[in-house]
């Protein structure tokens, strides 16, 4: 599941936030290297949200820094 979730995962930011695919990789942040800001971040988990029928703990939302957390997240979840 992990490439596929990944995979997802990417294709969203790209189409959100008109990103080069290349440049989407489990390790960049968010903020820092893809310029994401808060209101990004918001679009970005209803996005997700959507796509997977999950809602995010607001805890769990806060802990997300990277491309990689989210995919960890959403794996953590679906693998229960």
């Amino acid at each position: 599941m992990n490439n596929d979730v990944f995979e997802k995962v990417q294709a969203i930011i790209v189409e959100q936030f008109e990103k080069n695919p290349e440049e989407i990789t489990r390790e960049k942040l968010l903020v820092e290297d893809l310029g994401l800001d808060s209101l990004d971040m918001f679009d970005l988990v209803c996005a997700l949200e959507k796509e997977y029928d999950f809602h995010f703990e607001r805890d769990m939302s806060s802990s997300i820094e990277t491309v990689g957390d989210i995919v960890g997240q959403l794996e953590k979840h679906f693998s229960k």
